[in-house]
């Protein structure tokens, strides 16, 4: 069974740089594990790779859905994984790259994707978000399924609407059913996390939050949601890319619930907050092999640590 490399770790981590520095060394080629890069127009927000970095290495899964799409993690993971087979069977590696636990999961743990759509059912949610708000939905979905509410973001209404939808049809929890439905996949994955201390993961959280509206997020939420109005909760239901750290903040930003100053404060604070749950979905899985990084550690040094795990499982060998 061909062996597969991942690398994972909390946003801010600096994944992207490593992942460069040895895929661009080894001719290998990045399978996207990111659920917010997938979509086109949202390249400051989501931190998408550069131009430049896309040209110096090709790239899976970036900046290739419109906004308004909305792609589960098991659509995702059937389309990964056919990717992951086409490369490694051209004799080019396939370097899983990213921070979405869901997505990983849908890769490591061959992800359920659950019953097809029940309209009446997604009907009768929309109308109680419409008067009571996501947060109502996400409160019934913590009743019901503790585990996969744990996963979830509690603005991120269309797996809010899922996660509800597969209990209220089944009479299941949707994390109970994908540990009955999984199935390995045809692969065996290596994977190593970016390990930071937390003190110093948050102040680059805290910088890179202001760096991105330095470089014009507000501005790329508002092409996003030009001509739409943004009351109620209709435009987070139609823009499902838009239930994302940032964009969220923003959002009430521009609807006027909060100034300017409030809204980089709760940006950072749920980066934060976001950074601390990927920690822990990545902390309880055992698969992955953490290397230490700190502020005084180049992307490079940071890469060879990574490759000394990777290779010691005969991937990436000069």
């Amino acid at each position: 069974m061909d062996k597969v490399p991942f690398l994972v770790g909390p946003t801010a981590s600096g994944k992207t740089a490593v992942a460069l520095h040895i895929a661009e060394r080894f001719k290998a080629e990045i399978i996207s594990a990111d659920s917010r890069q997938i979509y086109r127009g949202m390249p400051i927000g989501t931190a998408q790779p550069t131009a430049d970095e896309l040209t110096r290495v090709p790239h899976h899964f970036i900046a290739c859905l419109n906004p308004k799409e909305t792609f589960s993690a098991g659509e995702y993971g059937r389309q990964a994984r056919g990717k992951i087979i086409e490369l490694t069977r051209k004799g080019i590696t396939p370097f899983v790259v990213g921070g979405s636990g869901l997505y990983i999961s849908a890769l490591v743990d061959d992800f359920f994707s659950g019953p097809s759509a029940d309209h009446k059912i997604r009907d009768r949610l929309k109308i109680l978000a419409d008067k009571e708000g996501v947060a109502k939905l996400y409160s019934d979905l913590k009743e019901v399924d503790p585990e996969s509410a744990r996963k979830i973001m509690p603005t991120d209404y269309r797996r809010i609407e899922r996660a509800l939808e597969i209990f209220y049809v089944t009479g299941i929890p949707i994390s109970e059913l994908q540990r009955k439905k999984a199935n390995p996949p045809p692969y065996s994955p290596v994977m190593v996390g970016l390990d930071w201390h937390r003190e110093q993961l948050y102040e680059r959280i805290n910088s890179r939050c202001l760096k991105m509206l330095e470089e014009g997020l507000v501005d790329e939420v508002e092409k996003l949601i030009a001509g739409k109005s943004i009351s109620g909760t209709d435009l987070l239901i139609e823009y499902n890319a838009l239930n994302s750290v940032g964009y969220v903040e923003i959002i009430g930003y521009l609807k006027r619930e909060y100034d300017y100053d409030e809204m980089v404060r709760l940006f950072q604070r749920n980066t934060r907050r976001f950074a601390k749950r990927q920690i822990s979905w990545f902390g309880r899985n055992q698969r992955v092999s953490w290397v230490e990084i700190d502020a005084n550690r180049p992307a490079e040094e940071a890469a060879e640590l990574a490759l000394d795990v990777l290779r010691k499982n005969g991937l990436f060998v000069d």
